[in-house]
């Protein structure tokens, strides 16, 4: 039987920390780690030259000819597009991971966490699967929060109708309102809440756990 070996690029500045990502990256029998770079030069020489699955990068990483930060991950997604991301940074900036993940980075690891999400992080992602650890996922969950909380009473009560399978006019009739009505609320609570189609209304309200009325 043929094992499994997931072929994982490491990127960090800090060699305290590349040391660490490095040991807890090789306690699995299933990753092997191709080798480790100080900046983006080395890093895109290193995957021009070995054959790779799975990046685990830091966020700011200065020096290099190809950038960090955005600047280099558009770089890798240019050059690289079949290479899977799992990039590691601090909490200071939460507007840093809300871009993070709106540019839909698979993997956002927090340099807080334990090391041991690293393993994690990286299994998922090769499976075409998100990860995020445990600090950045609470701070982009209560990003979330808030956008609910940014709703009207009555954009609320539309959005919660919808997700439970209503239509417009069906809500429109439950609600006493006009369906012009319904349907401007509607629009405006997905403004609010940064989605543009109906199904990721739908995916929205699931992620965060929101209910539709009772009754």
């Amino acid at each position: 039987m043929i094992q499994l070996a997931i072929r994982v690029a490491l990127a960090d500045d800090h060699p305290v920390i590349r040391l660490g990502v490095k040991s807890a990256l090789d306690e699995a029998p299933a990753i092997h780690c191709i080798g480790a770079a100080t900046d983006s030069t080395g890093l895109v020489a290193l995957l021009e030259r070995e054959p790779c699955d799975v990046l685990v990068t830091d966020y700011a990483m200065p020096g290099g000819i190809h950038g960090d930060g955005l600047e280099l991950l558009a770089y890798l997604r240019t050059h690289f597009p079949q290479l899977r991301v799992v990039v590691m940074t601090g909490l200071e900036q939460p507007s840093l991971l809300n871009r993070l993940d709106a540019l839909g980075v698979p993997g956002i690891l927090s340099k807080g966490d334990d090391l041991h999400h690293v393993q994690a992080a990286v299994m998922a992602v090769y499976a075409h699967r998100r990860y995020l650890s445990p600090s950045v996922a609470e701070l982009l969950q209560r990003k979330e929060v808030r956008r609910v909380t940014a709703l009207s009473e009555r954009e609320q009560e539309v959005v919660a109708l919808f997700i439970s399978g209503l239509s417009v006019a069906e809500i429109a009739e439950r609600l006493g309102r006009k369906k012009q009505t319904v349907s401007t609320q509607k629009i405006n609570a997905m403004r609010k809440l940064g989605v543009e189609r109906d199904a990721e209304l739908l995916k929205f309200a699931s992620d965060l756990g929101l209910d539709a009325p009772a009754g």
